[in-house]
């Protein structure tokens, strides 16, 4: 299973210096984006919403799944009643 960083994302990328699981949406950023976090928030019960929005109309695609760090682009939020991911709905160039 991909790990959670300590910023709240999935791991989504390598780290091209330590060969390590990095968080590429934070890295430069967040000191947590290279970090594993040990203890991440449960996950088991939970929804990510995909928070994609369209730049037509301002909505939401509101897609859901099961939350998992194996999702795109995954970010736990546990003080929000959803996690967040990106479902593909715009493409992904």
């Amino acid at each position: 299973m991909t790990p959670i960083m300590k910023c709240g994302h999935g791991a989504n990328a390598t780290s091209s210096r330590t060969g390590k699981p990095c968080c590429a949406i934070c890295i430069g950023i967040d000191p947590g984006a290279e970090v594993i976090d040990n203890n991440p928030p449960p996950l088991a019960g939970r929804f990510a919403l995909c928070s994609y929005t369209h730049r037509r109309d301002d909505s939401l695609c509101k897609s859901v799944k099961p939350s998992s760090p194996d999702l795109a682009f995954f970010e736990a939020k546990p003080d929000e009643p959803y996690d967040r991911f990106y479902c593909g709905c715009w493409g992904w160039e």
